[in-house]
This record gives C-alpha cells, structure tokens and sequence, in this order.
C-alpha cells in the first residue's frame, strides 16, 4: 500500500485546540488517544516509562502504510501530535503549600485520528511487543471528550503554572463560569519537548473543565 499524501498535522489543522492566543472558552469534541494511566512524580520513573511505552505504538501506526500486509481502513498518514496529560492529585494542599508531586495522579496520552479503532490499537501493540521485545500491555485506546473547558497558553516552567491557572480563574469568573474538577482536575498538552526545552522556554496549552453558574446552581 502506498500512500503518497501529504501527512495531516492536527497542530495545523484544528489551532484552537493547540495554540490558544488568550484565556478563553472552548468546547472540545470527542477525540481517540492512546493513553497510559498511573501515579507519582513526573520526574520518576513510573511516569518515564508511560511516555516511552506510548510512542512506540503511536509509530506503528503512523508508519503502517508501508506493510504492505497492513490495510488499516481510512487510514491517511497523520503527524504524531504533542504529548497531553490528565492531572489531578491524590491530596489538596492548603493555601500557600505547594502541591506534593508524589501524590500526582496521571493519565499520559497521544491523540490518534479517528479512524483509529480499539482493534488497530491492539495490532500495533502486538508489533511494538514483537520489534522492542517489551510489554505494551498497559497502553489503552479510549475515546474522551473534554467538553466545555477554559483554556490558556502557559509559557514557562510547570512549577509557575499556578500563575496561568489563576488567569483562567479570573477569566471564568468575569465570563459568569464554573471551572469544576472532573475525575482529574485539568489536561496539559505539551508543544514543547519537556525533556530538551529549557523550563523558561516551555509552552504548554492548560485546560480546565468549566460549566455556567446556572448550571451549577441546578
């Protein structure tokens, strides 16, 4: 099979999704990831191996068109797009504490276009398992749809997040919304690569769940 296409690159053809220009409101659609889930620190080695778990499988099918024994249906050659990642913690500081990074809860995750199916996911699986000699067991396909949410651009280190997160606060409440916790409290989607990009150079689109306060009353 060959596909002579030009790779679609989600980062370019859906923008609002990856490069807010301000604090604003947005409704995100259902989308197809592969994900990793666990908990701790993003420095150890739990959260490490998550993010190296996921590409291999991420590759295997966005290289498939070249088996020729490999016919994903609707298939069309794709970027990978930036990494992403669910937050929320097992405790909540008071105010002022820092949060306790080993008390992080995570869900690591690529997005994959949407003729990626739960069958595809564990084909690619297999062949990753077969080429790296490891086990990919753990990488999951799901569907999630993030809904009504705040967003921002963060630029910086995570440790400065807080200061993005109270813009996006402040945005809320002038624009009469609820930023809610979920079963996490908010997706990050790293447009930079953490592991090669100073802290200060960092850009980082932050996204919080939000509601109306009408609905919040009901």
């Amino acid at each position: 099979m060959t596909i002579e296409t030009e790779k679609v690159d989600f980062k370019k053809t859906e923008k609002k999704f990856y490069y807010p220009k301000k604090v604003e409101a947005i409704m995100v659609p259902e989308m197809t990831y592969l994900t990793v889930s666990g908990a701790g620190e993003p420095a150890g080695e739990t959260f490490q191996k998550a993010i190296a778990s996921l590409y291999p499988v991420a590759y295997t099918i966005s290289m498939s068109y070249k088996k020729e024994d490999c016919k994903i249906p609707n298939f069309y050659r794709f970027v990978v797009p930036p990494l992403e990642g669910l937050w929320t913690s097992k405790t909540v500081p008071k105010k002022g504490e820092p949060l306790k990074k080993e008390d992080f809860v995570w869900k690591i995750m690529l997005r994959m276009p949407e003729f990626v199916t739960e069958e595809v996911v564990e084909w690619a699986k297999e062949e990753a398992e077969r080429k790296k000699k490891q086990d990919f067991s753990h990488v999951k396909y799901e569907k999630i749809e993030d809904g009504f949410c705040v967003q921002a651009l963060h630029k910086g280190s995570f440790d400065e997040e807080a200061h993005t997160f109270a813009q996006m606060e402040e945005f809320a409440a002038a624009e009469g919304l609820q930023l809610i916790h979920k079963t996490y409290h908010h997706r990050e989607i790293y447009l930079s690569d953490f592991r090669k990009t100073a802290p200060e150079k960092l850009k980082t689109v932050l996204r919080q769940y939000a509601r109306t306060k009408e609905e919040d009353k009901r």
